[in-house]
């Protein structure tokens, strides 16, 4: 009896430490698309606004901007370093993308009503892959 006791005893203290021995891969291991906007802000200039963010693909894979969307503007559109318009942007995995002054910048024209410094907007970014990202952005 003693024997049985001991062998269920040593049978039950295995499942336990195995059970312990879990592995849970992360987003980058196995794949996929993870982007995460931060520091979202809109600049008013005179009759428009410029909308800037950081997007951190911490995926492993890229995924595509297509479009952009708004309740305050009638248009909001991607323009390039020199102001040309760029019809997508590809967030490549692993990397982070930003919108600055001097590059990338999302224009947003035909604004539906006044914007007010400190006031919170929601930019919504259309991705190919990973569907619609809102991201919060304050009034300067």
């Amino acid at each position: 009896m003693t024997r049985r006791r001991s062998g269920r005893t040593v049978l039950v203290l295995s499942a336990l430490a195995l059970g312990a021995c879990v592995y849970y891969p992360s987003i980058t291991e196995i794949g996929g698309i993870r982007i995460q906007p931060a520091n979202g802000r809109l600049v008013r200039d005179g009759d428009r606004a410029v909308f800037y963010a950081e997007l951190n693909n911490t995926g492993k894979f890229g995924d595509v901007l297509t479009r952009i969307e708004t309740p305050v503007a009638g248009r909001a559109e991607l323009v390039g370093p020199s102001g040309t318009p760029l019809g997508q942007l590809e967030v490549p995995g692993g990397e982070l993308v930003r919108f600055e002054p001097d590059g990338r910048r999302i224009v947003l024209s035909a604004l539906t009503r006044a914007l007010q410094p400190g006031e919170v907007v929601i930019v919504t970014l259309v991705f190919e892959k990973s569907g619609a990202i809102g991201v919060v952005a304050a009034v300067e």
